[in-house]
């Protein structure tokens, strides 16, 4: 189930003065949504007919009509379900945590599923295909998807080369060929060291694929092409967990992007992988 009223909630602060009064209107009266003619939310949001499609579509949904519909299935679920995302590891009990652990990252992986343009995908594995090098950057929590996606981009004999540290990745860069590739990934997309590593590959012409969530960042201004996934987490904001899990598939849908670009020859590579270390 795609989570508007989550979308928006996370999305607020990134928002126009437009957007933001369709927000507060939208979170305020659910349920009136629902119903409710385009003019008539316009009218009550001191906003337009178009101002309301567009707002739509930036929580990542294809307009007002499937945005209803979403919000009427959301709406059901919380009443039926009755339980809160919300992590309480002083009141919550093992049950507890273990549900919304669960509910916590089907709800990521369902938002991602919405919001994600298989196009901006599809684009970055022929990118990455076709690169003499990608140049694979992420710390902190990313560092472990970073890692994660090297591994596989080995296994079908990419060059691929994952780096944490800032001052590696600079270096590879600066010695970087004309069709190098690099991958950052990066929640925020405001962290310095990312900055810095992506203004530095956009001042040497090498082309930017950025994994990070859907709102706007410097990283993000500067690179190439953008794949985009929600923002998730709850009140555990050092952990990133559900974050983590949808990078992780995200990076699992890529690289069988790069799979079927190189067709069989993909397929005969891994096993070939698989025989030798087995």
């Amino acid at each position: 189930m795609f989570s508007v009223l989550s979308q928006i909630n996370k999305r607020q602060e990134y928002m126009t003065p437009v957007e933001q009064r369709i927000a507060n209107f939208i979170l305020e009266n659910p349920r009136k949504i629902i119903n409710m003619p385009v003019k008539d939310i316009a009218f009550n949001s001191n906003t337009s007919d178009a101002a309301i499609v567009r707002f739509a579509k930036r929580v990542g949904l294809a307009g007002i009509k499937e945005l209803k519909v979403e919000l009427a299935k959301e709406l059901h679920t919380l009443e039926k379900e009755k339980i809160s995302r919300v992590i309480d590891l002083e009141a919550d009990n093992h049950r507890d945590i273990f549900d919304k652990v669960f509910k916590n990252t089907i709800q990521a992986l369902y938002n991602t599923e919405k919001i994600v343009s298989r196009e901006v995908m599809e684009e970055a594995a022929h990118l990455i295909l076709k690169a003499d090098n990608t140049f694979i950057f992420g710390v902190g929590d990313s560092a472990n998807v970073g890692h994660d996606i090297e591994q596989k981009l080995h296994r079908v004999n990419v060059n691929a080369f994952f780096t944490a540290d800032k001052y590696l990745c600079l270096t590879r860069l600066s010695n970087a060929r004309e069709d190098d590739v690099l991958f950052v990934i990066t929640l925020s997309g405001k962290t310095a060291e990312v900055i810095e590593v992506v203004k530095k590959a956009k001042a040497l012409g090498i082309k930017i694929v950025i994994l990070t969530q859907n709102h706007a960042s410097i990283a993000k201004r500067h690179s190439d092409l953008a794949i985009e996934i929600t923002e998730e987490e709850t009140n555990i904001q050092y952990m990133n967990m559900t974050s983590r899990i949808a990078q992780l598939v995200i990076c699992d849908v890529l690289f069988f992007y790069v799979c079927r670009e190189l067709g069989s020859s993909a397929y005969d590579t891994i096993m070939k992988t698989y025989d030798a270390t087995h």
